[in-house]
């Protein structure tokens, strides 16, 4: 920068008259100083040129390192003794966070920058381990329901109510930590928590007993309780906890989805009296899309006194965002409160404590594959969040420079991070090698030969279950196993209808889409079988997670090609779990299955060429429709009344009609002959459609 220089202006420089000679002098001895610099850049630049071609064949000996070294110090003494001379003249020098072009760190190898997670995700709060089966010997020395001192009577009548002997290790941590930090005094608002933990570890309870346990006291109903999960199956599974839990109190729990109408929800919810609407309920369970429905539409559903706001399986109402109902849920609440929910980030101190206090809900978030992504949870704007998590080993940070690059990449089970995918201990993973070409006969041939009477199978898909589903009764139709699809394509309450018969235990299996892979819980499940490979660890930790609930033992298997395996095993050693041990089937399963294997595909493809043709003819009706409806539109004597036009004829009927009792009320003239009565609007069309049909 020294040759861009610029002599300014002033009345010394002047009054001198050698001013001219000593500018040029000065910028003479920039440039020696430049030209040395540049001279000795060169001459690092081939001695480090010539080390790393010498370190390639053989390693320099300790005596040389040690010559290397001596130069290498002499050299700082020399540049620091041309330096104090140049720095009179010259500017400070450019800050180590720009990039010098051309000099010796350009050559250096970056250093990779590391992730660092927020205090609260690197610190969590560690959930200590335990059996979960309630009869276990480890839950000997654990207290009974009856011996926990922060449970009220009334809580404790409902949990035997419901056969629960023992709280477990979740349970145990986060309820009496909420029961405390709510008994706060005012203004100290209690902190947001955060809860991941393995599937069927009893997360439910976790968050339903200490809000029924506080809302039982209430004096006036108001919605205090809002509680968002992502699928309408998972919510009334839900609601049914809750309304376990209340039978002992006058709470009030409504159940909001999309599987009931919108005006019978709105008469649980809201009643007028006296030109004022009052609440009915306390606490709210509903899905996203049903809450922004009735955000919208319900006059008088107010959140106002909300005080807990909990998200069920929040990983994955982040990720799809639902219709964005935070923000309908956002503006509402602005409606009603000062910034309930959204708002700047104020500092935190005593007078805005005391300003948001009793003005902003509690907010409780659980999931088993909770997001460690902190830009996804900073939309949630949760306060002084804490985390509880069931990972025992942290991660250690270390600086990667760029000669251990290579090895950390090579070493992929640095530590569990927090977020980790963690399975219950009970669950033992397996996986079975196939062809492609025999993925059903393999699954027929494992449930015969290990005779599972309850087991779930998944697909990545709807359209692959119901096929899968069709070809599995065929197989097992000589067989006293029944099979049955759970997917996305059938409707509500046929999947409900399916769902309850299979708890009955008159379907053995359920070939079902991931629809079902989320928080769904039902009872005593064999095993759990992936057909296909899932395409994320979340769906695979969700779907192992309908077994192996509560303590009990479990098993999941995963069939596989060779073509998947290698990248089913990556997925799972990137988050450090292992495949577990294969099982096989007979070899010669083709052989023994073959006609009633034939049968079924080809009965599946008959299926699937009648489906065909019927799209095919709907869509040309379709098609018809649209066109002759498009030719009526074109004529106007053909084309049906639009509503409008009904609207008229109505309104000219009725003038006609009055105007007739006006008539019969007047006085009566006398006849002058006989005249045809006027022929009406609707007369006329009558009359034209008539002549156009014959």
């Amino acid at each position: 920068m020294e040759l861009f220089t610029v002599n300014r202006y002033n009345e010394d420089f002047q009054k001198t008259k050698d001013g001219t000679r000593e500018a040029t002098n000065n910028e003479d001895e920039i440039l020696q100083k430049l030209l040395k610099k540049a001279a000795k850049r060169k001459r690092k630049h081939k001695e480090t040129e010539v080390v790393e071609e010498a370190t390639k064949e053989t390693v320099l000996p300790e005596e040389e390192n040690q010559e290397t070294q001596k130069q290498e110090a002499q050299e700082p003494q020399e540049e620091a003794q041309t330096e104090e001379i140049q720095e009179e003249d010259e500017p400070q020098s450019p800050s180590n966070d720009f990039q010098v072009l051309g000099g010796d760190e350009a050559t250096q190898k970056k250093r990779r920058v590391e992730m660092q997670l927020p205090s609260w995700l690197a610190h969590p709060t560690i959930i200590e381990g335990g059996n979960l089966l309630p009869d276990a010997e480890d839950n000997q020395n654990v207290e009974t329901i009856d011996q926990v001192s922060y449970l009220d009577k009334t809580t404790c009548a409902a949990l035997k109510q419901m056969k629960i002997k023992h709280l477990f290790p979740v349970q145990r941590q986060v309820i009496p930590w909420i029961l405390e930090a709510q008994s706060k005094p005012p203004p100290f608002r209690p902190r947001d928590i955060c809860v991941s933990a393995p599937t069927g570890s009893g997360k439910t309870l976790a968050f339903a007993i200490p809000i029924v346990q506080l809302l039982s006291q209430r004096v006036e109903c108001k919605v205090r309780a809002l509680v968002v999960l992502p699928v309408a199956e998972l919510a009334l599974q839900v609601y049914r906890v809750i309304s376990a839990l209340c039978s002992k109190t006058e709470l009030e729990v409504c159940l909001l989805s999309k599987q009931h109408k919108l005006e019978d929800e709105q008469e649980k919810l809201v009643e007028l009296y006296k030109g004022k609407y009052y609440s009915k309920v306390d606490i709210v369970v509903t899905t996203p899309g049903r809450l922004v429905d009735h955000l919208h539409a319900t006059k008088g559903f107010c959140l106002k006194s909300l005080k807990f706001l909990v998200i069920d399986e929040a990983d994955r109402i982040m990720d799809a965002v639902f219709q964005n109902w935070l923000y309908h849920l956002d503006s509402h609440v602005k409606e009603t409160t000062d910034q309930l929910l959204a708002g700047t980030q104020a500092p935190l101190c005593y007078a805005e404590l005391e300003a948001s206090f009793g003005k902003q809900p509690h907010k409780l978030l659980f999931s088993a594959t909770l997001s460690q992504d902190p830009e996804k949870l900073q939309n949630l704007r949760l306060f002084q969040p804490r985390l509880f998590t069931t990972v025992f080993t942290m991660p250690v940070m270390k600086e990667v420079t760029g000669e251990e690059e290579g090895d950390a990449n090579t070493n992929t089970d640095s530590g569990q991070f927090v977020g980790k995918y963690t399975t219950p201990a009970e669950l033992t993973e397996q996986f079975c090698i196939t062809e492609l070409r025999l993925k059903p006969l393999t699954l027929f041939a494992l449930v015969e030969k290990y005779q599972w009477k309850r087991f779930l199978c998944f697909t990545n898909s709807t359209d692959q279950a119901n096929r899968l589903a069709f070809v599995m009764q065929t197989l097992f139709k000589e067989s006293h196993t029944r099979v049955a699809e759970l997917s996305g394509k059938l409707t509500a309450k046929v999947r409900n209808l399916t769902l309850r018969d299979f708890t009955r235990g008159k379907i053995n299996g359920l070939i079902c889409s991931d629809a079902l892979a989320r928080g769904i819980d039902v009872a005593d499940i064999d095993v759990v079988l992936s057909y296909e490979a899932p395409r994320h660890i979340k769906t695979h930790i969700h779907r192992v997670g309908r077994t192996a609930r509560a303590g009990r033992k479990g098993t999941a298997v995963t069939l596989l090609t060779e073509q998947d395996q290698s990248g089913f095993k990556k997925m799972l050693n990137d988050v450090g779990k292992v495949m577990g041990e294969e099982i096989q089937v007979s070899p010669d399963i083709e052989i023994e299955h073959a006609a009633i294997y034939k049968q079924a595909l080809n009965s599946l493809r008959h299926r699937q060429e009648t489906e065909k043709a019927q799209k095919m003819a709907d869509k040309k009706r379709t098609a018809h429709q649209a066109l002759v409806h498009k030719k009526k539109q074109e004529n106007p004597v053909d084309r049906p009344l639009t509503f409008m036009e009904k609207l008229q004829l109505k309104a000219g009927d009725i003038q006609e009609e009055d105007a007739k009792k006006t008539k019969n009320n007047a006085k009566p003239k006398p006849k002058q002959g006989k005249s045809k009565p006027k022929e009406t609007k609707k007369q006329k069309i009558a009359k034209e459609r008539k002549a156009i049909e014959e």
